[in-house]
């Protein structure tokens, strides 16, 4: 078991977990995690997007050099996994404050890590206390010993005078050499919509915007016709996003990214509505930003009007209306009937606890998709078309829950 200091490219610091067959690395910058590698072999493979655009020098971000290419901090440092709130969305002016994209907790520095480390687990704690705002933030970030997961816990407390609405997202990519045409995309969901024209998504996109729907295999195209959008294509040359709501009567929120032809799967799973306490952060989305390779401006190309060198998949967790940012939230306190957002009173703290799992699977368990998943004995069983496999896994966060935040 490993719980040290170290740098992910561009000398970013971070926290590095590791046990003999899993390894996270976790930025202090933005709370990014670049990687979740599973051993294979004499190696390690990396779920997770690694963007070919992400800064790799040492120099911060500064607006008057590199905003012209890359837009906004968040992409600056972008990569693999990241915790979005209170925004998920667009940067945008919100009670007199500005709200930079997907939240304060993707876009500054946080403070730690403190690492912790036992013979069973390792952990590193942070923290995150923005300016002119009053929410703040703790996160635990922790692995066992022989598991393939990497559990997350975050706080957010809300230090004012008076109660404040917020997003919660975390913002799950996955990207090669773990993603590649003919992964599978598999959850619980049975409502699907695609958000209506007047997003980022307007250009880039060949579903058909506004649309509702209850099988992800029979997406309505804007040409007319259906596409299975459970199956990932390959590079198409379209970006796309899909909101799903997790069922009201689910104990078990869980989606999951498989491929078929390396027999590996990731997989998120957290409480479900039927589960979730008072005291608990209520996700209610699975989003699939589906970008395969339909962006030709920069960041995304090397010039406007190039080729879209990115091919990635969002399989993300949320709290939100789609991901059109906090005020859009207010404005639409629904989607496919389940709230986007929560408010939080003066005084008050929620937390979520929340899982992600990299591993692989025997013969052609999972070729066809995930078809149920339950707790059994503290852990999940996950159901195929023919079988099942046990996941060795704390599936109610035991070990997670008790440890100070």
């Amino acid at each position: 078991m490993k719980a040290e200091k170290s740098f992910d490219i561009g000398r970013r610091e971070s926290a590095l977990l590791e046990n003999e067959c899993f390894r996270v690395l976790v930025n202090r910058e933005k709370g990014m995690v670049p990687e979740l590698s599973q051993k294979r072999g004499a190696s390690w493979c990396n779920a997770h997007w690694q963007p070919w655009f992400r800064y790799t020098g040492t120099e911060s971000w500064c607006q008057k050099k590199h905003a012209s290419y890359w837009k906004v901090p968040l992409l600056f440092d972008i990569a693999g996994n990241f915790p979005c709130c209170p925004n998920f969305g667009p940067g945008h002016r919100f009670k007199g404050r500005e709200l930079p994209p997907h939240g304060h907790t993707s876009s500054l520095e946080w403070d730690g890590p403190v690492l912790e480390l036992t013979d069973r687990q390792a952990s590193a704690l942070w923290t995150l206390n923005p300016r002119n705002h009053p929410l703040i933030y703790r996160k635990r970030d922790m692995i066992l010993e022989g598991e393939q997961v990497h559990y997350t816990a975050i706080r957010v407390s809300n230090d004012g005078d008076s109660a404040e609405e917020m997003n919660f997202g975390w913002h799950n990519t996955v990207g090669a050499p773990f993603l590649e045409s003919g992964c599978v995309i598999s959850n619980n969901a049975r409502a699907f919509a695609v958000p209506p024209l007047g997003t980022e998504f307007d250009d880039t996109g060949r579903f058909e915007p506004g649309a509702v729907f209850d099988s992800m295999k029979n997406v309505p195209l804007r040409e007319g016709g259906t596409a299975d959008a459970t199956r990932v294509p390959g590079v198409i040359g379209y970006t796309d996003f899909i909101a799903a709501a997790v069922p009201e009567e689910s104990t078990l929120a869980w989606c999951a990214v498989i491929n078929p032809r390396q027999n590996m799967v990731y997989f998120s799973w957290f409480a479900g509505p039927a589960e979730q306490r008072d005291n608990e952060i209520p996700l209610r989305f699975y989003n699939y930003w589906m970008n395969y390779g339909g962006r030709p401006f920069q960041p995304w190309a090397a010039e406007d009007g190039g080729t879209d060198r990115s091919f990635c998949l969002g399989a993300e967790n949320s709290l939100s209306c789609f991901a059109n940012g906090l005020s859009e939230s207010i404005a639409n306190p629904e989607l496919l009937g389940y709230p986007t957002h929560i408010v939080l009173p003066p005084g008050e703290s929620r937390v979520l606890y929340y899982g992600t799992a990299f591993f692989s699977y025997e013969g052609d368990l999972f070729d066809c998709g995930i078809k149920d998943v339950v707790s059994a004995d503290g852990a999940l069983l996950l159901s195929g078309e023919n079988d099942s496999m046990l996941l060795h896994c704390e599936a109610g966060f035991d070990t997670l829950k008790s440890s100070a935040l």
